[in-house]
């Protein structure tokens, strides 16, 4: 099996709802960048999710790093006199955690298939060497 290629996780939102800046990062060993978004036009680009149904922009599902923590979006922030500061510690959409999560999700299934491999099952794991090689950009 060869190496990964991806930035090595764990990842994490991060950002500043009152520079537009939105970006996807590593939490550890200083920050190095998996995914930002740059400014096209006179207004911020950001990422746009489904959390349930209609797509709804970033900036109203941004988790801020001071303040009370059940506080969502630019708005409600600008309304809690808790969140004096709009420093980005996550973004509120299953996707979004998914996303950041994907270097642990890869981590644990290599270690599941490790197991599999090291013990005397007869399991080819087809589908899930697959997926651990897709996820390295290799083709099947």
């Amino acid at each position: 099996m060869t190496e990964p290629k991806f930035t090595k996780g764990p990842w994490a939102w991060f950002g500043n709802a009152g520079s537009n800046s939105v970006y996807l990062a590593t939490n550890h060993s200083g920050r190095r960048y998996v995914m930002q978004f740059r400014r096209w036009g006179f207004s911020g680009a950001q990422p746009v999710f489904q959390p349930t149904q209609g797509m709804v922009e970033a900036k109203n599902l941004l988790k801020f790093e001071v303040g009370d923590r059940s506080v969502t979006g630019v708005d409600e922030a600008k309304k809690n006199t808790s969140v004096y500061r709009t420093d980005i510690c996550g973004i509120e959409a299953p996707d979004a955690h998914l996303i950041a999560a994907a270097p642990e999700l890869y981590e644990a299934l290599e270690r599941v298939i490790k197991i599999i491999d090291d013990s005397s099952w007869c399991l080819k794991l087809t589908e899930e060497r697959a997926a651990l090689a897709k996820a390295r950009g290799e083709t099947p």
